[in-house]
């Protein structure tokens, strides 16, 4: 077969000599050429090699295509060596082998074809041994190549077939064969952005990564300019302040290397524009644009990348409505490098570098370039009432400061320094000059700002704590605003309640932010206004006010109000709020932190355990620790370390209860926390000594996590790597969280003595198991890894990151003491108040503010409105509030909307929710379905979803997740109808069966039928006997008178009673009859039925 294809070859096929590239033409010691050579692609083909060699060689031959997308792609080679004959000419017959999707037309088995643009077959030769020369086609002594054609695809000839396919999967192949491909809808425009970002000047912001282009065209054009790059991108901005350190960030590109490639855009502390690339060769440069950029004003920031030139054009918008423009535009000595696929964008702050204090607007991103870009501001409403309100508070600081400078120099003049009489004359008698502070505008625009300091100038003369007493005044002023809302019926009260909350916000008390955010969302005594709420949210963020940073992270998570649902938004302010709460925990003696604690205000058990140090529960504890008891001093110290339950912190008397219960030498857990409080001198003097002691007996005793503090102990304190490692294993193994994740830094940081290179995917890994146990620092660790998706082995989930932050925030001691003044607020019985508190906190996404919220709405009967928002929130939680999942549905059921409605209680079911599997069935029986999609989420086999089957299994899980197991309840009730009518369904499916059960119906019947017509004979005899009694009375008078003739008229009663009994016996039996087969027949229905019952 394979001499049959050489000869044709041979024959249809001319000879080509294809062009020789010799080293030394002259002497032709060596070289390498084709004899016969195909002109086109045709598999199995063979060609002649002639060459010569000087030395022992190696020759190689090899096939190269060239595709649109990708170029040399080697697909075939052969290599043989020549050792004998050296120096005289050889030749040698090489078969080819071409790709099948190159040769053949499409086919059942080969479905896509391989599109090849240039078929290059080439030839080398080498001498062996010249290592330093190496091997392949680029580094030959001599070499040749020549291009084959290869034949369009409806020329190509249908490639034999060893297998068969079957006539269903041919027929559907012919059906489907010629259809023409659709190309992806894909743009090469990308719109990062296109809400407000608020950067708070910290190394956090918004990472986006972007993969190749599904649409073959377009990736061909982006690898095409990876060494000339034609890119435009487009960044709006709002500064609040120039960079605090020499550079800040607003665009930076890591490449997979960790290293900035193309671009890297910065601020410097001067206003200007620094731009980085990096260049084909590798080699970084940057230059300046010297534009001092102005503040608190938006600015548009195009940029664009053509091969080595460089043009920033710089576009402001003043308050007057005039456009600035600047252009500068920079050529580098050698082509930029640019791959947007490797590595990651942040448009912000990063782990590296800082970023801008403002505002990031829309972000469009050109990734094949633009001649020109259009400059939409949008949201239009939203920026520009953002820039009013700032100018706003920048004037209105203005004005407060000066106020303050005046009211200091008033008061230092105040002094007790003795003046002669003629000065005091002048004073008195002479013309006062003085200048002008505010202008006629100023004092009427911000009258009420005056009004309020002249009001409160008692605590605002002290020179040196002027800012204190200021925020001290907002804090009291939000306070006021708390109630008034509470109280509020009218528009006009409204309206002075948020101009107070507006000047407390821009002398930086930022809750009053998120309190107006949350006024103007939830249209707490105003109609809705989302974007006047969006504003007040950025304003509360950009200020790095916590809860408003979870405000904003959970509305871009979910997509609420107004907010695009945007994880890397979302992500960018989490991050943010993680790292802080990480800081905070830290933080044991601050009294403006305590743990957050999941109080529900329709649990009387709940709220039982939060009645303070004068409640049953704490003094209950105190009476038991005081008796010696381990685990009531255990609790006690943990309540008054945190502040927990009610109580107020005291770290002195917690340090006392710990002491307490370690110093008893018994517990491992007192031995640990004790120890850890001496090591770090927590409420006491520190002693290395005694809390080393202790660590040491609390390990021996089996203490996780003294195995964790003695690694500590050994890192920080010691600095004995060696054994600092081994303790943090031993912890790790034993489930300890802070062991697996000090072990993922050692890791992290490649310190481990065992293995001392860095292994970012084990520091990943013990990353992720802490966090999953609740480590804070672990979460906040994992959730940077998976944002970015650059190290081996861990694929980018931007969503998993934003809920392990979203976790880790819910844990921060500022959130939790709002969350305890709320609960304080309704134990007053302010219960309006508190609504006004729990909505505030309901907005940044906390579970049990947003159930508390819905529940005082309900209990104070507010509108349906109030009551729908907080319980609809409460369903978007990773854990929804199995209240209001319910009652979300419930409400669906109203709106008749049953799709929703089964959702709602499907996911309730799928969480556990007895009472969400009893509405899913009821709703079943009234002949609705439920989703596939719900179905998947409970996990019901295939096999169970039918309607019958899929009735009792929900029926089942029902009835196994009810606590009282012995109870009739709802679900068993309806489990027991069920059973009952399946048994019956059972029973009837069979002839015989439903014969009998027909039978003893009929049985039954006739029964009923004898058993009346007895009672009928029975009444009969009895009013015969009655009369015939009667009769005899009547003759035994007639004899006592002497008349002893008896007529036929008496003898008749005698015949007829006699028939009667006949009849009555008659019947009798026939009952006893019935009533036996009847009998009879009840049993076997009956035991047949309750073994199909069984």
């Amino acid at each position: 077969m394979k001499v049959a294809w050489s000869l044709m070859c041979a024959v249809t096929l001319a000879s080509v000599w294809s062009e020789v590239h010799v080293a030394d033409r002259s002497h032709h010691e060596n070289f390498v050429q084709f004899g016969h050579v195909p002109d086109s692609v045709m598999d199995r083909c063979t060609v002649q090699v002639q060459y010569k060699c000087s030395a022992a060689c190696k020759i190689g031959v090899e096939i190269v295509l060239s595709t649109p997308t990708r170029t040399e792609v080697i697909v075939y080679r052969r290599t043989w060596t020549n050792r004998k004959r050296l120096g005289q000419p050889r030749s040698r017959k090489v078969l080819l082998v071409f790709p099948p999707a190159v040769v053949y037309q499409r086919d059942f088995f080969m479905r896509r074809r391989l599109e090849a643009h240039d078929v290059m077959l080439r030839s080398w030769l080498v001498h062996l041994g010249k290592n330093d020369i190496g091997e392949g086609y680029y580094q030959s002594l001599v070499r040749t190549l020549t291009f084959l054609r290869t034949l369009p695809a409806f020329e190509r000839p249908a490639r034999p077939h060893t297998r068969s396919i079957s006539w269903g999967a041919r027929l559907m192949w012919q059906i489907s064969k010629d259809a023409v491909e659709k190309c992806p809808h894909e743009s090469d425009t990308v719109d990062i952005l296109t809400f407000p970002f608020a950067s708070t000047g910290e190394s956090h912001g918004i990472i986006h990564t972007f993969s190749p282009f599904k649409n073959r065209d377009l990736e061909m054009r982006r690898i095409l300019t990876l060494k000339q790059p034609s890119v435009t991108l487009s960044v709006w901005l709002y500064l609040l302040s120039w960079c605090s350190q020499s550079l800040c960030g607003i665009v930076k590109h890591v490449n997979k290397q960790r290293k900035y490639g193309t671009p890297l855009v910065m601020l410097s502390n001067k206003g200007n524009i620094v731009m980085q690339v990096r260049m084909v060769t590798g080699k970084e440069q940057a230059f300046t644009a010297h534009t001092t950029l102005p503040l608190r004003t938006w600015i548009c920031l195009d940029i664009f990348f053509q091969e080595s030139e460089t043009k920033l054009i710089f576009s402001n918008f003043t308050p007057a409505g005039k456009t600035q423009m600047a252009t500068h535009i920079y050529d580098f000595p050698e082509p930029i490098q640019y791959d947007d696929t490797s590595g990651y964008f942040v448009f912000g702050g990063c782990l590296y570098m800082p970023g801008i204090h403002g505002y990031f607007g829309p972000i469009r991103y050109y990734r094949l370039g633009a001649e020109t870009v259009k400059k939409n501001l949008t949201p239009v409403k939203t920026l520009q009432e953002l820039d009013r309100l700032h100018r706003y508070c920048d004037e209105m600081s203005n004005v407060t400061k000066l106020y303050l400078k005046a009211l200091r120099e008033n008061s230092n003049n105040s002094t007790g320094v003795c003046e002669s009489y003629y000065v005091d004359v002048k004073k008195w008698f002479g013309r006062t000059e003085c200048t002008q502070t505010w202008s006629w505008d100023q004092q009427t625009r911000f009258n009420s700002t005056l009004r309020l300091l002249t009001d409160n100038q008692g605590i605002l003369t002290d020179p040196q704590n002027t800012n204190k007493h200021v925020k001290a005044l907002s804090w009291v002023i939000f306070q006021d605003m708390l109630k008034i809302i509470s109280k509020a019926e009218d528009q006009e009260l409204m309206s002075g309640v948020i101009e107070l909350l507006e000047m407390t916000s821009c002398w930086g008390h930022h809750h009053s932010s998120l309190l107006l955010a949350t006024i103007h969302l939830a249209g707490l005594g105003v109609p809705v206004d989302l974007e006047q709420g969006h504003v007040y949210s950025l304003i509360g963020g950009v200020s790095d006010d916590r809860l408003s940073l979870m405000h904003l992270g959970y509305k871009h998570m979910q997509g609420l109000d107004g907010f695009p649902k945007d994880q890397n938004t979302a992500n960018g302010y989490y991050a943010n709020i993680g790292r802080q709460t990480s800081v905070d925990l830290d933080q044991l003696q601050d009294s403006r932190q305590t743990i957050t604690e999941h109080v529900h205000l329709n649990s009387a058990e709940e709220l039982q355990t939060q009645t303070g140090e004068s409640g049953d529960v704490v003094q209950f504890l105190k009476y038991q620790a005081e008796r010696g008891d381990l685990e009531s001093q255990k609790s006690l110290g943990k309540i008054l370390l945190w502040g927990s339950n009610g109580v107020e912190k005291d770290i002195r008397a917690a340090v006392m209860w710990y002491a307490r219960s370690a110093l008893q030498m018994t517990d491992p857990t007192a031995m640990y926390d004790y120890a850890i409080l001496l090591l770090k001198g927590t409420g006491l003097q520190k002693n290395q000594t005694l809390g080393l002691e202790l660590l040491e007996k609390a390990a021996d005793m089996g203490s996780v996590e003294a195995l964790n503090g003695l690694g500590w102990y050994y890192s920080t304190i010691k600095k004995d790597t060696i054994r600092a490692i081994r303790y943090f294993e031993q912890a790790a193994q034993n489930g300890s969280r802070d062991g697996l994740f000090n072990v993922g830094i050692y890791h992290l940081n490649g310190e481990n003595p065992d293995n001392p290179h860095k292994n970012e995917t084990a520091a990943f890994q013990y990353f992720l198991r802490a966090a999953q146990m609740g480590h804070v620092e672990g979460a906040v660790e994992s959730a940077l890894f998976l944002s970015t998706g650059t190290t081996r082995g861990v694929n980018r989930d931007e969503e998993t990151a934003v809920l392990l932050l979203k976790q880790v925030s819910e844990l921060n001691g500022h959130l939790g003491i709002m969350v305890k003044e709320a609960l304080q607020t309704y134990q007053r019985g302010s219960w309006d108040e508190a609504l006004v508190k729990y909505a505030m906190l309901a907005e940044t996404g906390l579970g049990v503010a947003q159930h508390n919220a819905a529940h005082l709405c309900e209990v104070l009967n507010h509108s349906s409105a109030c009551q729908w928002r907080y319980h609809n929130a409460s369903t978007y939680n990773h854990i929804p509030k199995e209240s209001g999942l319910l009652r979300m549905g419930d409400y669906y059921i109203d709106m008749a909307d049953i799709m929703k409605a089964m959702n709602m209680y499907g996911v309730a079911a799928v969480h556990g929710s007895t009472q969400g599997l009893f509405n899913l069935v009821m709703l079943m029986e009234e002949g609705h379905d439920i989703p596939k999609n719900i179905l998947d989420q409970m996990e019901i086999s295939a096999e169970d979803r039918s309607n019958h089957a899929l009735v009792r299994k929900l029926l089942s899980r029902c009835r196994e997740l009810e606590e009282r197991d012995d109870a009739v309840t709802p679900c068993s009730l309806v489990l027991w109808r069920e059973e009952v009518m399946r048994a019956w369904r059972d029973f009837t499916h069979n002839p015989i069966q439903l014969s009998l059960a027909c039978g003893t119906i009929a049985f039954l019947t006739v029964f009923v039928f004898t058993t009346l017509l007895q009672c009928l004979l029975a009444c009969y005899s009895a009013v015969s006997h009655s009369t015939n009694q009667s009769s005899e009375n009547q003759r035994d008078l007639s004899r006592e008178t002497g008349d002893g003739r008896l007529d036929s008229s008496a003898q008749q009663p005698y015949g007829e009673r006699s028939r009667a009994a006949h009849i009555s016996r008659s019947l009798q039996e026939t009952a006893d009859l019935i009533v036996t087969a009847t009998g009879v027949c009840v049993c076997v229905f009956f035991t047949m039925f309750i073994s199909h019952l069984l």
